[in-house]
Order: structure tokens, then sequence, then C-alpha cells
């Protein structure tokens, strides 16, 4: 991967579509994640003596990098200090680090930098430039260490000049080029400050990225940073971004965290995500030693030998030019080139395709190296102004994950961009691509109908584990077309197993609102009033931690 640099620095970045996340510290020694301290009230006398034993004789750089490697991973970001204050780097602006206070004596982060520059990986750093749990003037909005240190005597500045700045200084310094400062939670931190730190990396390096979790203040950094394991909705950023998600259900490492995601399932939301033009940051979080645990490496290794074949899809792609999510899978493109990335649920005969304008040249399975053409029809109704794409498929998938179609169109890709109903029959409706009205709490959407009829209505949100369903709900909502109008108290009829967009510790649930007709084909409309109805996010942290989220609403055909 090479780093580009100038006004077009972002394009290495905007190119790799996955890279490793690490959150590694001394955190690891306890097992519990890398919350603990700050769950557990750990006195930072405590804390510190942990530092004493903390000797990871089995981390080895070329190693981990060889996985983020094998992975088919671009870049790695790791945490060079993380909220308990602890350095994994050695820094002359605070003793509290890896190579001056514990037995292991080394540089991780020099050999991470030698090694990634060896192997052709880009090195980034994790720094947690407001939460310190271990420094006495530490000042977050929120998460504060009230167990050591009296709040009202924290003095800011001491933290922000004599330690933050300092160690992003050596970050920067002391280990040749990084591709990108991964800021977090800036609970607080003012406008000036966000500024000053902006700076400050612009000047030390001028092609180093940032992310937007610098500041609480929108429009910081070279992109978006969403919400941790959060995909949003096709429409709802106006930045180029990327998720960070886990792959299990911690960041640090934790004994008692088994619920490891499946090849399968990352390679879905790989796609998914970069379909909608971000990139994935799959987090591992390595234990007490330095390895990171066998069922991550496994895992990670098996994305990598998918992306081996059908990378071309994927690394450098852009998003699919279709505003609406394809119920068999994900859009990528390239030049003269769409991707068609099938899931292996429920295959079918015939894939049909709405909206590609394009005359098709010809399309092939990816994986096969003979490129035998596969049976393609085109057609197009005048009268709603409708193209339909069928494509004869293999009997069977050609890969369990996922199935990647390549159609060579000719000229400039073009495609319908009005939300249109899917060949099965249904639309969905997400609530970026809506009209909304912030002060009515409403949001209204066009569509096209092609195939008229009976449609049950379903209300899709994301409800957090242990949130009140009712609470979210207790004023109801109201859905209307023209002079058909439901109102509904929606309940908790169905969760999605295995949502391609969900995360932990979110859970996909539909609710069933009533039925709607719509009689003949064309242009329709459809409004939803609702509490939860707010405008499209400004930055990652606004409505990330809402107890449930509003999505879409799904028109689903009857038969």
């Amino acid at each position: 991967m090479t780093v580009t640099s100038g006004e077009d620095k972002i394009k290495w970045w905007k190119d790799a579509k996955f890279g490793m996340f690490i959150h590694w510290g001394l955190y690891a020694a306890l097992g519990r994640g890398e919350w603990v301290m700050y769950e557990l009230n750990i006195p930072v006398r405590d804390y510190e003596r942990l530092a004493e034993t903390f000797n990871p004789v089995r981390f080895n750089a070329k190693t981990l990098v060889g996985l983020a490697k094998a992975a088919g991973m671009k870049y790695i970001v790791i945490t060079a200090k993380h909220h308990d204050g602890f350095a994994m780097f050695r820094s002359q602006a605070e003793p509290f680090n890896i190579a001056d206070a514990t037995p292991f004596g080394r540089d991780p982060m020099r050999e991470l930098a030698e090694e990634c520059r060896e192997q052709g990986i880009v090195l980034c750093f994790y720094y947690s430039h407001v939460i310190d749990w271990h420094h006495p003037h530490a000042v977050h909005n929120k998460y504060n260490n009230v167990w050591d240190y009296d709040t009202d005597s924290k003095h800011f500045p001491t933290y922000w000049n004599g330690l933050a700045k300092p160690q992003i200084r050596e970050l920067l310094t002391q280990y040749g080029p990084v591709g990108l400062l991964w800021f977090d939670t800036a609970g607080g931190l003012s406008k000036e400050d966000s500024e000053e730190l902006v700076e400050l990396v612009r000047g030390l390096q001028p092609d180093c990225l940032i992310n937007s979790r610098v500041s609480h203040y929108p429009g910081m950094g070279d992109y978006q940073s969403k919400g941790d394991n959060e995909i949003p909705m096709y429409g709802e950023d106006s930045r180029i971004w990327e998720t960070p998600m886990t792959l299990n259900q911690s960041w640090g490492f934790s004994t008692k965290d088994q619920v490891w995601k499946q090849p399968e399932a990352i390679i879905r939301k790989l796609v998914h995500i970069v379909s909608k033009g971000g990139n994935l940051l799959l987090n591992v979080g390595p234990d007490a030693g330095g390895l990171i645990p066998d069922l991550s490496a496994e895992r990670l290794r098996e994305v990598g030998a998918w992306l081996s074949v059908h990378g071309e899809a994927v690394y450098g792609a852009v998003a699919s030019p279709f505003p609406y999510e394809m119920e068999w899978g994900s859009v990528t493109a390239k030049p003269g080139r769409a991707y068609l990335h099938l899931t292996s649920d429920n295959w079918q005969s015939e894939l049909r395709l709405y909206g590609l304008k394009n005359k098709v040249n010809q399309a092939y399975v990816l994986s096969d190296a003979s490129r035998t053409p596969l049976e393609t029809a085109q057609s197009y109704d005048a009268e709603l102004d409708h193209h339909t794409l069928a494509i004869r498929l293999p009997d069977k998938p050609a890969n369990d994950c996922m199935t990647v179609i390549a159609v060579d169109i000719e000229g400039e890709l073009s495609v319908d961009t009005r939300v249109s109903q899917q060949p099965s029959g249904h639309v969905k409706l997400e609530w970026a691509n809506g009209r909304i009205d912030a002060d009515a709490k409403t949001v209204e959407w066009s569509f096209q109908i092609v195939a008229p009829g009976t449609f049950d209505l379903e209300l899709v949100c994301f409800q957090k584990e242990g949130a009140s369903w009712d609470e979210a709900f207790r004023e109801g909502v109201e859905a209307a077309s023209g002079n058909q109008r439901i109102t509904a108290q929606p309940k908790s009829d169905q969760v999605i197993k295995n949502s391609t967009a969900c995360q932990h510790p979110y859970s996909e649930v539909h609710s069933h609102l009533g039925t709607i007709v719509f009689d003949r084909p064309g242009t329709c409309t459809l409004s939803l009033r609702s509490t939860l109805i707010r405008p499209k996010s400004g930055f990652t942290e606004i409505w990330q931690a809402d107890p449930v989220k509003l999505r879409a609403v799904k028109l689903v055909k009857r038969q």
C-alpha cells in the first residue's frame, strides 16, 4: 500500500477499505476489556503495580503484521495510549509506559513501525487525547477518574500541555511516516484545543490523516469515524467514513468474551460497508502475552482467503450507485464494471436487477478464471421508465461466503437513482433517504412501485441491549399514504438474526404496523411520524448511544 501525499493524501486510505484495529494495553493483564480500570474503580497505585509483571514476551511484530496482511488488511491502527493512560511506547513525557515501567523493556511501536515498512502495511496510531484515568488533571465531560482525584482540583492545561501534546509529538517524530492518528471520545474538548491539536499534527506530518473524533465540533479531521460498530444508511453521510468494529463483543482482551463473528459474517459486513462508501476497521485484542487469540486469527485468515480471489471488487472500488440496499447482497463498482455480491442464502436460478441503464457486454463469476459468460437479458418499460437486467446464475454459489458476479458495461455507469421496489416485490425506505422534518418529527419518501398490490408495513429499528422498547414508542407512530392512514403502537415482533448492518450491543427488530395498498404502478409516497425521527447525524457520537434507533420502513408485498 503506497501512502499518497499532498491534495490526494487520503487516496491510499480510500482505496484500502480494510484495516486492523488493535486494542492492546496494560488492561490485557486483567483479561476484562479495556475499560476495566474505570468499571472497577481501580486506584492508580494498584493499577500501576500491574506494570511490574507485565511482560508480553510472545509479542512478535512480524507475526502480527503478517496476520494483518494475510487477512487482506492494508493498514493497522494500534492503541499507543488508551484511556488508562499507559503508553505502549517509550515516552520521555511519562514514565508510565511499556518500555520504562515493565520488565518487557521494549518499544513494540518501534518494532511494528519497522515491520510495517517491511511488509507494506501502513502503520497508524490510536491515542486517547482527552480521557486519561492515570493523570490527575485529565478532564472529560463524563468519564473521569473520580475515585482518586478531586474533579474540582483538576487543571486540564497541565495534562494537555504536559502529556497529551508531548506524547503526540513523540508518536509523530519517533516512528517514521504515520498513516493516520485515530483520536477518541473528545468530550468537552474546546474548539481552540481541537484546532491546536490538528495544527500540531499537520505541522509535524502534513500527510498524516486525522479522524473526526479529534473533536466534537463537526467538520474536523479528514474523514468521519462512525459510532462503535455502527454501519450507516445510504444517504446518511456527506463525508467519507469508516466503521470501527469488534471481531467479538469487547475491544480489549477478555477471557469471558467468546462471541466471535464468523468469516462469512465479516465478509458480508465488509462488502456492505464498502458498497456504502466506507472502510471497515476490524478490531482484535491481543492477550497479556502479546498474542492475538487463535479464534481471531483463524477468522482473519479465512477473510483474507476470500479477498485474495475477490479483492478486485473491494480494493479501490466505489460505492453502489443505487441509493438503497439490495436484498440479495451488495453492489460495488469500478469504471466499466459493476460487481454484484450475492449471498448464498436462498440462491436462485436468476438474478434480477432493476435500474441499470447501461448496455451489458458480459457477466461472469469473478472467481471463474476462464470468465465463462453468463446468459443475460435486458428490458425496458418506457411507460414506467424502468430498466431490468436478468442474469442466469450457475446452479450453485461459487463461494459459501459470497459469490461475486462481474458485469461489464458500456460507458460510464448510469442507474435510475429513484428508490425502487425490489424484484421480490418489497420496498425498503431508510429514513436518511427521506425528506425529514425534524420539528414535525416526520419523514416522507417517494418511491417507484413496479408490481402493485397489498403490502405489510414493517418498522425496522435497532434496539440497544437492555433498552426499554415501550418507553421509546410510548407515543406510538403514524404512517400515511394518500387517504390511507395507520396509527400503531409498535411491538417487538421479530428479531433478525445475523443482521448485516446491525452489531452488538444492538439488535435489529421489526414491528408490524398494518397493511397498505398501492393499486397502480408508478411513483408513490409514504410518510411516517415518530418521536424517534431526527435530522441526519452531523457527527459520529450524536446519536450512536440512543436506546432505540429508527432505521427504515419496509413494505412487504403479499403474494
